[in-house]
């Protein structure tokens, strides 16, 4: 399978699943991952993809200075650990996740097919 960026950017902006939606314990997880991905896309770092019939594995090689200085411009309306609270007052586990440190040198997000956003029909995919 082939993936342009913009594809790839499109997969991320109809992933996004609103909180109520979650099914997972680590669907936040999740949603905090595409809006890694998604930085490291519009900020225009260089990667490589695999991808199976659910998922696309997204390596990306080390961001320059100027894509590691606007990553953080980019962002995408998650649902936040915030908004959990304050709907349902209490902590949960649920929200462990911390995307991609592009500090590191290993660098690697995911996203779900568009066949498996469309199975899920805008419910959680993960």
């Amino acid at each position: 399978m082939k993936f342009t960026r913009e594809d790839l950017i499109k997969i991320c902006e109809t992933a996004v699943v609103p909180f109520r939606n979650w099914n997972n314990r680590d669907s936040y997880s999740a949603q905090v991952n595409v809006d890694s991905v998604y930085k490291g896309l519009k900020a225009g770092v260089k990667f490589t993809i695999e991808a199976t019939q659910n998922v696309i594995w997204i390596y990306f090689k080390k961001p320059t200075k100027k894509q590691k200085d606007i990553l953080y411009d980019f962002c995408l309306p998650i649902d936040s650990i915030e908004d959990y609270f304050a709907e349902f007052g209490y902590d949960s586990e649920m929200f462990t996740g911390y995307g991609i440190d592009w500090n590191e040198s290993y660098l690697i997000g995911y996203l779900p097919t568009t066949k498996r956003l469309e199975e899920a029909d805008g419910e959680d995919w993960y």
